[in-house]
């Protein structure tokens, strides 16, 4: 299992990929769409949802870079190093101060305009299309079918 993955690094990627337009894209702007669910009850639900993003992204970013070490290919890898930034600033930086936001919505505290959210939302783009060609450049380089 582990020289395949190895091998084949771009499951991995191509899973994450899936998650975050699932969740990201997808999911989180179509909570607001239900008459039923106010902006206080979808900030909540968006709180739990992407801190478990957020960690399992984490998951996902340190299982890729332990492969692309044990490939030999980390030096050379200039977008693994994207993503290592990205998922940092968005742990780091983003997350906790959205997260306080989204805590004083909850609690119906008056809150000022930000732009962090533009700016994670900007980071999801870019980490959706960074993973997207890792993925192909994965691809290209180990063919899925090898042929004997």
């Amino acid at each position: 299992m582990w020289d395949f993955l190895k091998v084949h690094k771009y499951i991995i990627t191509l899973i994450w990929v899936g998650i975050v337009l699932a969740i990201s894209f997808m999911g989180a702007p179509l909570k607001f769409q239900s008459e039923l669910v106010d902006t206080r009850v979808g900030v909540s639900i968006g709180r739990i949802v992407f801190t478990f993003l957020n960690r399992v992204e984490v998951i996902f970013l340190i299982i890729y870079t332990i492969l692309t070490l044990a490939s030999g290919s980390f030096k050379r890898s200039y977008l693994l190093h994207i993503l290592i930034g990205i998922v940092l600033i968005q742990t780091f930086i983003l997350l906790p101060f959205l997260d306080e936001r989204a805590l004083k919505i909850v609690q119906k505290q008056p809150v000022e305009d930000s732009i962090l959210h533009m700016n994670y939302v900007i980071l999801e783009l870019i980490k959706v299309i960074v993973l997207i060609w890792v993925s192909v450049y994965e691809i290209k380089i180990k063919p899925i079918f090898h042929e004997k």
